[in-house]
Order: structure tokens, then C-alpha cells, then sequence
């Protein structure tokens, strides 16, 4: 029986993933420690955590992440900003539900970075991250050329309108999107923490008071993607 030979086209072929930019895969990637010594800014002596604290550089990525971030997209840096265990560290560390800054937004009050080290030349190892606070400058010496990345945080109750997106997402529909997942993230955040502690409060109007916040800031991100309007003033300052 005569058979028939089919070309296969070499973009049809499966491609090398090889150098493909990876996916967070937390995992394999995570490797979260505490840092070995934090100082509180606050003057109290009896806080827990320190809010806010000086941090020695702790832990965030093992061997394999290392090797992930070095070649990574900003999709694996967003993916890694917004894992809940960073955000949890980011959180402990400033005694401040955080968040990470959606993109194009600018600094604003009570904002922080998560320095991240990609080698091991610079002030401290690879896959190690310290935080830094707005006006606090820590130099520390390092042994040679250094790369580092850098992932912003805000307070939750920071205001970002679409308004203030806008410029940095370079339109008005990208700039209604990405404040839409900000939003979705906030509402996420505030429902688990009041899941988590949902046995510990016997006070239902306190139970109330909290989901009707979480619920809020999702209620904003539906009519912000609904609104047909296209100015979207009502969105610009919350």
C-alpha cells in the first residue's frame, strides 16, 4: 500500500525550551528564610514584628530560582512579587499588610523595595534580598560587578487611581486593566486574612465590617471593567 509522506514545517516543529524565559515555579524556586537580625525604626521594644524594621539580607530564592531569575521576563518577576510568601515576608518585615505596586505606579507614602541579588559579587549573595525603605541608604561593600532586580511594594490602603497608571502603562484600557488586578488582588488578600482568623472573632458586626472592605475594593474592579465610560473620573482617585 503506497504511503503518503507529509512535510513537517520547521516552525510547526516543538521549539527548545531550553532558553526559554522559565515560569515561576514556587516549588523549586522559593526558598523563603527568615533574616538573621531586624532592627525596628519605631522606637518601641516590644513589638512584634518590628514595624517598621531594618533587615539583614534574607533568603528568597534557591539555587534553581537563582538560575531562573538570571534569565527571567518580567512576567516571572511579576509572578514572584505577587506569590503570597513574598508578600507575607514583605508584610512581617514593615508590620504592614502590603501589596505589590501595580505597574506604573509611582512612589508613594509608605512604599518599600525588595532588593534583589542576581550574582554574588555584590554587597550580598545571590538569591538573597534586603529590604529598603525610602531615605535610608545602607552601603555595604561588595567584591565585584553586581546585578540586582527590584520589586516595589505599597501599604494596601495606599490610593492609586487609574489616573495615576496610566502614564507608566502607556493607555487608558491597560492602565483600567492593571488597576483592576490591583484591586482583585487587595480584595483576595483582606478575604483569606479574615478566612484565617474567622474562629478568633466572635464579633460578628467586626466579622461585617471587614468582609464588607474586602468586598469593596472587588465591587470597584467590576464597575471599573464594566464602565463604558471612558474617561473613568469616578476610578481616578481610589
Amino acid at each position: 500500500m503506497p504511503m503518503d509522506a507529509m512535510i513537517i514545517p520547521l516552525n510547526a516543529r516543538p521549539q527548545n525550551s531550553a532558553n526559554a524565559a522559565p515560569s515561576l515555579d514556587p516549588s523549586r524556586h522559593l526558598a523563603i528564610e527568615p533574616p538573621a537580625w531586624t532592627v525596628s525604626l519605631s522606637g518601641a521594644s516590644d513589638e512584634t514584628p518590628p514595624s517598621p524594621a531594618l533587615a539583614a539580607p534574607f533568603r528568597l530564592l534557591s539555587a534553581a530560582g537563582i538560575v531562573a531569575a538570571e534569565r527571567a521576563s518580567p512576567k516571572f518577576l511579576t509572578e514572584l512579587a505577587r506569590h503570597p510568601k513574598v508578600i507575607d515576608a514583605v508584610s512581617a518585615l514593615t508590620g504592614t499588610c502590603m501589596v505589590p505596586a501595580p505597574a506604573g505606579a509611582s512612589a508613594t507614602a509608605g512604599a518599600v523595595e525588595l532588593v534583589l541579588s542576581l550574582s554574588n559579587g555584590g554587597a550580598w549573595a545571590a538569591g538573597f534580598a534586603m529590604l529598603q525603605h525610602p531615605g535610608i541608604v545602607l552601603r555595604q561593600n561588595g567584591s565585584g560587578s553586581a546585578a540586582y532586580t527590584k520589586l516595589t511594594f505599597l501599604p494596601e490602603d495606599a490610593v492609586v487611581g487609574i489616573h495615576d497608571l496610566e502614564d507608566g502603562a502607556g493607555d487608558l484600557e491597560r492602565a483600567r486593566i492593571e488597576w483592576v488586578r490591583h484591586k482583585t488582588l487587595l480584595s483576595h488578600r483582606k478575604l483569606g486574612r479574615l478566612l484565617e482568623n474567622f474562629d478568633r472573632c466572635g464579633d460578628r458586626h467586626a466579622i461585617v465590617q471587614e468582609l464588607w472592605e474586602a468586598l469593596a475594593d472587588a465591587e470597584h474592579a467590576i464597575e471599573a471593567l464594566s464602565s463604558e465610560t471612558e474617561s473613568l473620573d469616578i476610578f481616578y482617585e481610589s
